[in-house]
């Protein structure tokens, strides 16, 4: 396992001269009262929030820290004290987000927060959940008794810490840092430290993360439904009327009208449904890009523009020349639990393109006040975008997320309608050919056969 920056850290005891906080200021360190966090409403459906990044820079050269152990860490010869001034020298510092991470989604948890989406099989979209939050320490001040008796021991408090935080939340479908707020705090830490200081830092952040879940920004943030400051759709979008294919694809064929999306923060899938080159995909594969690569079941590329997208139902059409292949139907009526359903995309990246797996509609769910297809069938990041589609090979949702809360896919997968995709993309479904034009395409289709 990789050491964390503060073990480093808690060894550079420095000695001479340190600007900063002094030796006394340090002894008579104390932590502010705890914040009492009011839990959200229990029908507040909050926003799922993910602890991605801690950055660690508080100003270099500066002592930061006193600490008093009951052992030393001496060069030969040294006879210094072993209550001494700790100096930051490290600069900017990224900090692994493991154990700070833990401390969040801990205390989200006691407040009626929803961290429950931050794990998810989509690498692609960054996980399942939009909102990412990062913090960055700018100034922390502690007193440490690390594995020492009381005789130092302050009121029979081994360490404290009080430091200021600024937070930000990033949004991944708007990609863009929607909040920023600052706090500032820390905590007593009354159990006895053994080794290391680090039990007390946790505690110092725990105070800062229930001042961020009590700021008042984030509180309304986090419980307005993802959209819900503006409509799905801009009301100067002019509709567009989708041409359909001659010919129905059946499943067997269904992966023709499929394609990787390379986009400039990754790829994923999508798919046809206009024979004159409209594609649909999810907003988080195309991001902000104008641009992006299309590589067709074929092996053949063209390039297709980004022409809108909707970042609430995270859906976005793609123009690009369709060569003459036959976009995929679409299936608008209601769906069934139970119903078996099928899954074209390209998991783990371009080299498994037009990967079909198979399962069932498991449930229909509203998350976040979308409504969303829940199935078990195998999907991963790759398949981002592409069509999930019913027995007869019409599309019926877009891939959207997944679930992994223990690291693992569980068959917790969600698509978006398709019919949600249309509205929020002011799309007019195509109207299905004439039998009689129908079985003229399939009778050319057959005479053509060797």
């Amino acid at each position: 396992m990789k050491r964390l920056a503060w073990l480093a850290v808690a060894l550079a005891f420095a000695s001479g001269t340190a600007h900063g906080a002094d030796f006394k200021t340090l002894r008579h360190l104390n932590a502010p009262p705890p914040t009492s966090v009011t839990p959200l409403a229990a029908d507040a459906h909050p926003r799922p929030l993910q602890f991605v990044r801690i950055v660690i820079q508080p100003p270099n050269g500066e002592a930061w820290a006193l600490a008093y152990t009951s052992w030393t860490i001496r060069a030969e010869g040294d006879t210094s004290p072993v209550n001494r001034l700790m100096t930051w020298n490290s600069g900017r510092v990224q900090e692994q987000p493991a154990p700070f991470k833990n401390v969040f989604d801990e205390e989200l948890q006691k407040a009626g927060f929803d961290a429950a989406a931050s794990d998810s099989v989509f690498a692609d979209a960054g996980g399942s959940a939009d909102l990412k939050v990062g913090v960055l320490i700018t100034d922390i001040e502690g007193r440490f008794c690390i594995d020492c008796p009381n005789l130092f021991n302050r009121d029979g408090v081994p360490g404290t810490v009080v430091m200021t935080t600024n937070w930000e939340i990033y949004s991944t479908l708007e990609r863009k840092v929607i909040a920023k707020i600052t706090t500032s705090g820390g905590a007593d830490y009354k159990t006895r430290l053994g080794t290391s200081f680090l039990p007390a830092v946790y505690e110092g952040f725990r105070e800062n993360v229930r001042q961020f879940l009590s700021n008042a920004e984030i509180r309304k943030l986090v419980t307005t439904p993802q959209g819900a400051t503006g409509p799905a759709t801009s009301p100067t979008l002019t509709p567009i009327s989708l041409q359909g294919g001659v010919a129905h694809l059946s499943l067997g064929q269904a992966a023709s009208g499929v394609a990787v999306v390379f986009a400039a923060d990754g790829s994923g899938s999508g798919f046809l449904v206009s024979n004159d080159g409209y594609l649909i995909t999810n907003q988080h594969v195309v991001g902000g890009t104008k641009y992006v690569k299309l590589k067709w079941s074929d092996g053949s590329e063209t390039v297709g523009e980004v022409i809108r997208s909707d970042p609430r139902r995270d859906v976005a059409l793609i123009k690009a020349d369709a060569h003459g292949r036959a976009p995929l139907d679409l299936n608008l009526g209601q769906v069934q639990q139970g119903d078996a359903v099928f899954a074209i995309g390209s998991p783990l990246g371009e080299a498994q393109q037009n990967t079909m797996t198979k399962g069932i509609v498991s449930a229909l769910r509203e998350r976040e006040g979308l409504p969303y297809i829940q199935s078990d069938v195998a999907v991963t990041h790759g398949n981002s975008g592409g069509p999930l589609l019913d027995d007869k090979g019409r599309v019926i949702g877009i891939t959207h997320s997944g679930l992994a809360p223990t690291g693992t896919p569980i068959g917790l997968n969600f698509f978006i309608p398709i019919g949600d995709a249309l509205r929020a993309l002011s799309l007019t479904a195509p109207a299905a050919p004439s039998a009689a034009v129908a079985a003229q395409a399939t009778q050319g289709q057959t005479a053509r056969k060797p």
